[in-house]
């Protein structure tokens, strides 16, 4: 088998991606609107948020509840056998 001849590699100075990363969140100023937004809310507003979430962060464990008892159930009888054969 013949190796074909490599070409000579020359760099000419071009760029071949755009590395300045204008499409970089902290490039195009959304901290800044974020912040600014932040400060316009009211203490009502916040209050209102904090509430809304707790709310949905108790409707998630009222939700994993019957779950987490079917794995203690699970493990009690595991653990109720288990004296059984064992002893």
């Amino acid at each position: 088998m013949e190796k074909r001849p490599q070409a000579e590699y020359i760099d000419d100075g071009r760029t071949v991606a755009d590395m300045s990363a204008d499409w970089m969140p902290w490039n195009r100023g959304l901290r800044r609107r974020r912040r600014e937004a932040k400060r316009e809310r009211s203490k009502e507003e916040i209050a209102e948020a904090k509430k809304t979430f707790r709310a949905a962060v108790k409707g998630q464990y009222l939700a994993m509840l019957p779950f987490l008892g079917c794995v203690v159930a699970a493990f009690a009888l595991m653990y109720f056998l288990l004296r059984l054969w064992l002893t």
